[in-house]
């Protein structure tokens, strides 16, 4: 009987500290649920400052004739678009394919305001970089801060 009790109360334990062991304490997250945005897959968490990783919104851009493939940022109502054009647009955003990337991004979540976009390639491997360290579950500690100070560099005339 009290080597029941033993094992039970051990198990018990044990799964307490594994889910406190889930806890954390800087509270940086990286989630991949689906949060209360449309099209929102991961979720950058700092200090109460939120970032997602918009999936849908990058994947209806790539879904243009002139886009090869595009990652999306989003924060609060502004989504920051990182663009590669395919070979025959010569890495040129002209005003038509900019409004088809900013319909494609409001189209995919109503809450968003401000659409800023870029194909600088440099600006465009960085937010891959980024995207993928969080789809990779790389710690997020800081990476908050450089995705936000690359933003603010790639468009520093933002609202």
């Amino acid at each position: 009987m009290k080597k029941s009790i033993f094992i039970t109360a051990t198990l018990i334990f044990s799964l307490y500290l594994t889910g406190c062991a889930r806890n954390n304490v800087n509270n940086d997250i990286a989630n991949r649920d689906t949060v209360n945005r449309p099209g929102v897959t991961r979720i950058v968490e700092t200090d109460n400052s939120r970032m997602w990783v918009a999936d849908l919104a990058a994947d209806k851009i790539a879904g243009l004739p002139e886009v090869d493939s595009a990652t999306v940022f989003v924060t609060d109502n502004n989504a920051y678009v990182a663009a590669k054009l395919n070979p025959s647009a010569r890495n040129k955003l002209t005003k038509d394919v900019e409004h088809q990337i900013k319909l494609a991004v409001k189209s995919t979540d109503k809450n968003i305001d401000n659409v800023y976009v870029s194909v600088n390639p440099d600006f465009y491997k960085q937010m891959n970089d980024y995207n993928r360290d969080i789809r990779n579950g790389k710690p997020i500690s800081g990476l908050f801060n450089q995705i936000s100070d690359s933003i603010r560099r790639a468009f520093p005339d933002r609202k």
